[in-house]
């Protein structure tokens, strides 16, 4: 049975009524220039040790995954992380980058669309990450008070200004068709491992009641995808046969080696060839003496 799900004020079945999209800096997602963290050495990034002097927050995380979505989100994923660990940020690159990430939403959003998803997951998408974004920054000191606040990006891209309880509503009917939202769903569950809790965060036992949905969902995406292998790769089948092994490499003494021996062995021949030739003459000689 046919299902349509409905996401903010959008609906999927309606024609979008955006005729052109913004076009995307080359330098979105740049970060202050000089962020405070207090503790870098936690922070995972191979230039850990310059990060207060970094001006690229964003990580360059597209892997290839087996899910378009999940690879498409992940440099934001990456950004997320980093935020949560920064302690002050002044409030003119708040205002930056919240425009880098605004804009870098609206061309995600386009690139799903363009992967060929049905409406409903592409606004499934774009709302959970908006929300999951939009809760990491609220969640900062320097993002409380800062513009992020009066225009979130759910406000932005949906019309709404906190999306705590229609993230797992969304959720819930999606599950009711697991295989035709399988992609959206694995997205979503990595939004809650990463630590998303929407309408559950003020709760007093959210943390209970968040482990029962990833457990839940992760044994219904489990289901769909199979259980993972043992192995990563069956090294006995990388091993190459004995008709393709390189042949051995001798060392480059080896031919002195080689005529050495044998100019030994003919010098030992020859000599004994004499001895016995010299030790016959001998003979002869003691004979014709003794007559």
């Amino acid at each position: 049975m046919s299902q349509t799900v409905v996401v903010g004020n959008d609906r999927t079945d309606k024609p979008s009524n955006r005729s052109a999209l913004p076009e995307v800096p080359e330098d979105f997602m740049r970060a202050p220039r000089e962020p405070i963290v207090r503790d870098p050495e936690s922070v995972l990034y191979d230039g850990v040790f310059r990060i207060n002097a970094d001006e690229d927050l964003q990580f360059q995380l597209r892997g290839h995954s087996i899910n378009p979505l999940v690879d498409i989100a992940q440099p934001l994923f990456g950004l997320v992380i980093r935020l949560r660990r920064m302690m002050d940020l002044p409030q003119e690159e708040v205002s930056r980058l919240y425009e880098n990430v605004r804009d870098h939403i609206t061309a995600l959003s386009e690139e799903v669309r363009q992967l060929g998803y049905d409406g409903a997951t592409q606004l499934s998408f774009r709302y959970a990450l908006c929300a999951f974004i939009d809760e990491a920054v609220m969640a900062t000191p320097w993002g409380v008070g800062s513009r992020w606040k009066g225009r979130s990006l759910l406000s932005y891209h949906h019309n709404e200004t906190w999306g705590g309880e229609k993230f797992f509503t969304v959720l819930a009917r999606m599950q009711m068709d697991a295989a035709k939202y399988r992609d959206a769903l694995e997205f979503k569950y990595l939004c809650l491992c990463l630590g998303y809790q929407g309408k559950y965060g003020q709760q007093h036992n959210n943390k209970d009641t968040l482990n029962a949905i990833i457990t839940k969902l992760h044994e219904q995406l489990r289901q769909l995808r199979g259980d993972a292998p043992e192995r990563l790769v069956d090294a006995p089948a990388n091993i190459a046969r004995l008709r393709r092994k390189l042949h051995r490499q001798w060392p480059l003494w080896t031919p002195w080696a080689v005529a050495a021996a044998v100019i030994a062995g003919a010098y030992l021949y020859f000599s004994l060839k004499l001895g016995a030739a010299t030790q016959m003459v001998l003979d002869s000689l003691e004979s014709i003496l003794k007559q």
